[in-house]
């Protein structure tokens, strides 16, 4: 059996958090792994993502990936990680970001 150099995605959940009234905030960080080699352990071909799930009921849940409302690609150590962190942990800064995607949602739907 030969090895494969084929690249894998890891994804480690990093936060999450219940939303008051419904839904959750979660981050995850995504890294990019070389299969043969395990290079990129160090974590600079990390994407880092800030998810915001406004469905209460589980069975809305499933077949739909919540929006990627932030998100940022490299080191996982670098600064902008923790600003991820400090979004999830406010309300009304996840709010922002909810009408900001929402927003480039709607222009990209009437840009196509």
């Amino acid at each position: 059996m030969g090895t494969s150099s084929e690249t894998v995605q890891l994804s480690t959940p990093l936060y999450r958090r219940e939303l008051p009234g419904a839904g959750y905030v979660a981050i995850d960080m995504t890294r990019m792994d070389d299969d043969a080699t395990g290079d990129q352990t160090d974590g600079t071909g990390s994407r880092v993502r800030l998810y915001v799930e406004r469905r209460a009921e589980e069975e809305r849940r499933t077949g739909h990936q919540p929006p990627v409302v932030a998100e940022f690609t490299g080191s996982a150590r670098a600064p902008e990680v923790g600003e991820l962190y400090r979004m999830a942990a406010d309300n009304a800064a996840l709010a922002r970001a909810l009408i900001e995607w929402q927003g480039r949602r709607q222009r990209k739907a009437r840009d196509d």
